[in-house]
């Protein structure tokens, strides 16, 4: 396979997720990569700077396994390119992230970044710097300003807080489009499908993502390119108390078949309850009715 050696519009950033701030960086990348007859990408890292550099872990906003397609698909971006951030990233010097790494390894001919970045040793680069090196190495540069939804500005840190509270509305504002989990069907429990004749599917959740409070809530599922909407329980099922691992389990409405195997996305809309104990059977089957109710009217406006 041939090296690419056109020159790349670079848009930097962590991307754990792509919010409407990673939107406006890959828009001007790809704008400027048609204005340079190059390619457009993005330059992020495998792993969490801080996960190295503080020694704790950053919930992420998209699982790992589907950040790259996440990315290209929302930005329209050529391609992603992920750096190993290690102990040599994180003591290089920042005009050497400039000059070594994204102009002479990846062919840099414009770089976009946001006010905030900061990259190199101890974090000492930022926009200012930036834009000095890249005219001293004449290849382009644009720093994008915040983007903000209602006044406040968009992060990854708030739309973070938004789903620890459960907020998906919110969460899908600042994204631009809904919180979504992503993972292959799994074999469960059959507890839906024995004890409560309610058939679901089974996703394990993915442990590197932020996740909203255990309940049940109003969702969209996709799965080959067709969409059902589903009450969607994430948690541990206490009525049963089996101790099982997290799951996320949608009773999709109005489908009928096997999805084992199968990817899917599932777009969490709308927070409905917590997950609660109930004393009977009976009683968690009338709770999981009135779900599927909520979840029927709610998209009923066309969400």
């Amino acid at each position: 396979m041939q090296e690419n050696t056109k020159p790349r519009a670079i848009a930097l950033g962590y991307f754990d997720g792509v919010h409407l701030g990673h939107r406006a960086l890959m828009e001007r990348a790809v704008q400027r990569a048609k204005q340079i007859g190059g390619t457009s990408a993005v330059f992020t890292f495998d792993v969490h700077p801080d996960s190295i550099v503080l020694g704790r872990q950053v919930p992420l906003i998209t699982a790992n396994s589907y950040r790259r397609e996440e990315i290209k698909k929302l930005g329209g971006v050529d391609e992603v390119i992920f750096g190993h951030f290690d102990e040599r990233m994180r003591n290089m010097d920042w005009r050497d992230f400039i000059h070594e790494l994204l102009i002479g390894e990846f062919h840099a001919g414009w770089i976009v970044s946001g006010r905030n970045n900061r990259f190199g040793y101890k974090g000492l680069g930022n926009a200012d710097g930036m834009a000095e090196e890249c005219r001293k190495a004449g290849i382009g540069y644009d720093c994008i300003d915040d983007i903000k939804v209602d006044g406040v500005v968009v992060s990854s840190t708030y739309i973070r807080q938004l789903i620890s509270q459960g907020d998906m509305e919110g969460a899908a504002r600042f994204l631009g489009h809904p919180y979504t989990v992503t993972g292959v069907v799994e074999h469960g429990r059959k507890v839906g499908t024995s004890v409560l004749k309610v058939p679901t599917v089974n996703l394990r959740l993915p442990t590197e993502m932020a996740l909203p409070p255990y309940g049940v809530y109003a969702t969209r599922v996709l799965v080959d390119d067709k969409a059902y909407i589903a009450a969607t329980n994430i948690g541990v099922k206490p009525t049963f108390l089996d101790g099982g691992a997290p799951t996320i389990e949608p009773h999709l409405l109005d489908f009928s078949g096997d999805l084992y195997g199968k990817l899917i996305h599932v777009e969490l809309h709308k927070f409905l309850r917590p997950e609660m104990q109930f004393e009977s059977v009976d009683a968690l089957k009338n709770a999981i009715a009135d779900n599927v109710r909520e979840t029927r009217e709610f998209f009923s406006d066309g969400v």
